[in-house]
């Protein structure tokens, strides 16, 4: 199984989460951070080093986007 780290930049400046994540747990941490007025979100695969920068799409694509 694939795990994952998200990394963000915000006013304070750069954040990694070091925790690795499932990809529900990882897109979950992204939703927060993005609600947090978080910018260039990122997830990243530990395993075989992808980067996921196009979050938008893929909470679209998982039914990730509701507001709490």
């Amino acid at each position: 199984m694939a795990r994952y780290i998200v990394r963000a930049s915000g006013a304070a400046g750069p954040v990694e989460f070091q925790q690795r994540l499932t990809i529900d747990q990882a897109l979950e941490k992204a939703k927060e951070l993005k609600e947090a007025h978080f910018t260039h979100i990122t997830i990243h695969n530990v395993l075989n080093g992808v980067e996921i920068t196009d979050l938008e799409a893929l909470m679209d694509a998982t039914g990730n986007t509701e507001s709490s």
